[in-house]
């Protein structure tokens, strides 16, 4: 099975859209949050200064955000 590792933030719609929509579909993942398990430099210097919330890592392979995960997973049949 496929590892998911969500970077996100309390308060974030997409955050909490994508962690439902993941769940709905049956796919395990990890979620890290904003100042408990990283800092907003970690996320920039890991990220990119522009990336918004979520991010998503499959694999070590960065997927994007909300709507470029969900394409990725539908595209590649995986929901």
């Amino acid at each position: 099975d496929r590892k998911f590792y969500i970077y996100s933030k309390r308060g974030c719609g997409f955050c909490d859209k994508l962690t439902s929509f993941m769940e709905q579909k049956g796919l395990v993942y990890e979620e890290f949050k904003l100042g408990p398990d990283f800092s907003s430099d970690e996320f920039r210097t890991k990220f990119g200064k522009a990336s918004t919330f979520p991010q998503v890592i499959m694999d070590n392979q960065h997927l994007g955000g909300l709507r470029d995960t969900v394409g990725y997973l539908m595209k590649n049949k995986m929901v």
